[in-house]
């Protein structure tokens, strides 16, 4: 996501997914039905602290749903969609609100939308077709699953309007993009069934699917996908890959001639991605983009009639990434993802994809998460899907294991699920995708429900100084050597395990990532992940062969709206309930480096400097919780190679590391 070229930044236009208050009771002890009662919720702030404090979000963390919840929440959805009269659709990341018509009867049209990015052609349309996909999804489950007439007849009708869009490129002359994916995928979920349907509406919508597979799909696939190239990863980045396999979906759908030429090509995607997932190229797009391609690939394959046999061939690869969306949520908020690379909160597309591969197959620790996930945060294709998953979802499941375990793009230490676990994540992008950020060991730490060292989650497209800050090094905590951040994705695992005292500990050589070293020069960071009452994260820097008199500079990024304070050399943030301090050694933290970084959306970063005199040495960093919220600082003591930390109050104890 990180490529200069605007086309390649649509694929971080991400779907708004809309949360709604359950219906008041009414004095007489019945529920009000009126619409008030259930209008969708603003717009959550463009920060992740927004989704983790959300008062109605907190309070559905952990909680386990049953199935008549969701049902019932389906029909209020439905019933706010039947009583809309036009389509809000927001435009987040660059901070724009546009409402639209319904029936949308034509494309808008380019000279009535505002610039957004100076210089730019911004894809509006984009983001208009996921609002769509989402309303339509919630009308197709109110017919097909509800019965109702009245849901199933505006659906019928708004997605017949596509026949008098001109095109279903990304913009006039501009080619196909993600919406023609989207809009695809829209007529593939309205057509499957012929039954229930208006014979006029029918032929509208049916010719919209033929339109858009003949006059935009055919032309495009000869000659972006028709090729004998090799497919490397490079080729496999979500755009063209949602577009391909959306339009073979849409093929198989309306029996297309064109489903002999796009499926087997689709199939060869398919294999190849999951070629690359389980290889040395460890191809991945972060977290929430590989969900956002696997939403599309996993509801292509479930109208495949040779499903099963693919599912079987490609386990490792769907079974690998279902166990890093597990392994990767916040403790006691299993919806929210460790930010690292661009990983938003506003792209829940992930869980569609897992509870297709959780049911199919039968991921334990899949479904312990899906059942515990905020039901009001749930996509309408999940909502939408939970009678089919039903059997396996009204299962009893085992929360997952603790320990150790690397991603593709990540490691994780963790002790729970529960808000008082403790997660460390620590980046450890090892392949050129553009959604990973070049930040091998950046470390974040999760507990009681926060990020409590963070990242913005995120890459800003806007030009200015919000961009640079996203991209730049304040943003992001691995060692900045002599004003040199790391510039390359190369980061490679040392080790990974747990010791006989369980602490867990992952070892990373962070020096492939830094451009212009000295030869012989090494850096490495080490994470130590401390469980107990008090839990802790201790984290070693380790430098060699740099050039004499070097300056190593950190940054860490404390949780939005967690209040900082400073004692005898510590750093404190604190929610008011618990706190975590903020250690290092040798030297201490002052207060005077504590700053918002202009571009900053709430984060304050706390700096630290300190020169190598000799080109090497070592760097210690003690982050402990405090479920206590005290006032008493640890200490920190240097014994050779060792670190020995003493814990006051009622913790009171002597650790000695490695």
């Amino acid at each position: 996501m990180r490529n200069s070229k605007f086309s390649y930044c649509a694929a971080a236009l991400c779907l708004t997914l809309a949360f709604w208050r359950p219906a008041p009771a009414a004095e007489n002890g019945k529920a009000c039905t009126n619409h008030a009662a259930a209008v969708p919720l603003a717009p959550m702030a463009y920060e992740t602290s927004a989704y983790e404090l959300a008062p109605h979000l907190r309070a559905a963390g952990g909680r386990r749903w049953t199935l008549e919840e969701a049902n019932s929440l389906l029909a209020r959805r439905v019933a706010v969609e039947k009583q809309r009269r036009e389509l809000h659709v927001d435009y987040y990341r660059i901070g724009h609100t546009l409402a639209f018509p319904l029936p949308l009867a034509q494309r808008p049209a380019e000279e009535l939308l505002p610039q957004g990015i100076p210089g730019t052609r911004y894809p509006w349309t984009t983001w208009l077709s996921w609002e769509l996909e989402r309303r339509w999804r919630i009308l197709h489950a109110g017919w097909r699953r509800l019965g109702d007439e009245e849901a199933g007849g505006l659906l019928q009708r708004e997605v017949a309007a596509l026949s008098r869009w001109e095109s279903f490129l990304a913009a006039p002359g501009r080619g196909v993009s993600l919406v023609t994916g989207h809009l695809a995928a829209c007529l593939s979920l309205a057509l499957a069934d012929p039954a229930g349907w208006d014979p006029t509406l029918h032929e509208q919508a049916l010719a919209a699917a033929q339109s858009l597979l003949e006059r935009d799909i055919g032309p495009w696939f000869e000659q972006t996908w028709a090729d004998a190239k090799p497919l490397a990863p490079a080729r496999l980045h979500n755009i063209p890959v949602i577009a391909l396999t959306r339009s073979a979906q849409l093929a198989r759908a309306i029996q297309s001639p064109l489903v002999d030429r796009l499926e087997p090509r689709a199939r060869d995607v398919l294999r190849a991605w999951c070629a690359f997932r389980t290889s040395d190229e460890r191809h991945t797009e972060g977290t929430a983009y590989d969900g956002y391609l696997a939403d599309t690939m996993t509801e292509w394959l479930a109208t495949l009639p040779d499903r099963h046999a693919l599912l079987a061939a490609e386990r490792q690869a769907f079974c690998g990434l279902a166990e890093d969306w597990v392994q990767l949520t916040l403790p006691g908020r299993t919806d929210l993802h460790a930010p690292l690379g661009d990983v938003e909160p506003e792209m829940a597309f992930w869980v569609n994809a897992l509870m297709r591969l959780a049911s199919w197959y039968d991921l334990e620790e899949a479904g312990w998460l899906l059942r515990r996930f905020p039901l009001e945060r749930l996509p309408a294709a999940a909502l939408a899907a939970i009678p089919e998953h039903a059997a396996f979802l009204r299962r009893d499941f085992s929360m997952p294991k603790v320990g150790p375990r690397e991603q593709l793009a990540s490691v994780s230490l963790r002790t729970g699920w529960e808000s008082r676990d403790l997660l460390a994540a620590v980046g450890l992008p090892r392949c050129n995708m553009g959604h990973l950020h070049p930040d091998g060991g950046q470390m974040l730490v999760g507990w009681q429900d926060r990020f409590w060292i963070t990242d913005p989650g995120y890459q800003q497209y806007l030009p200015g100084l919000e961009r640079e800050y996203t991209v730049g090094p304040p943003a992001h905590n691995p060692p900045v050597i002599g004003g040199v951040a790391q510039s390359r994705r190369a980061a490679r695992l040392l080790a990974l395990g747990t010791d006989v005292g369980g602490r867990q500990h992952a070892a990373l050589d962070l020096t492939g990532g830094y451009a212009g070293l000295p030869e012989g020069a090494a850096v490495r960071r080490d994470v130590w992940l401390i469980p107990g009452n008090a839990p802790a994260v201790v984290v070693r820097d380790s430098f060699a062969g740099l050039a004499p008199g070097v300056e190593v500079q950190t940054h860490w990024l404390g949780g939005a709206h967690l209040a900082w304070a400073f004692s005898a050399g510590w750093a404190r943030l604190s929610d008011g309930e618990r706190a975590l301090w903020i250690g290092t050694a040798p030297g201490a933290l002052e207060a005077g480096r504590l700053t918002r970084h202009p571009g900053s959306r709430g984060p304050l970063a706390l700096a630290h400097a300190a020169t190598l005199p000799e080109g090497a040495g070592v760097r210690w960093w003690l982050f402990l919780g405090d479920p206590s919220t005290g006032w008493e600082s640890p200490r920190l003591a240097i014994a050779g190679e060792t670190l020995e930390v003493h814990l006051p109050g009622e913790d009171a104890a002597t650790w000695v590391l490695p």
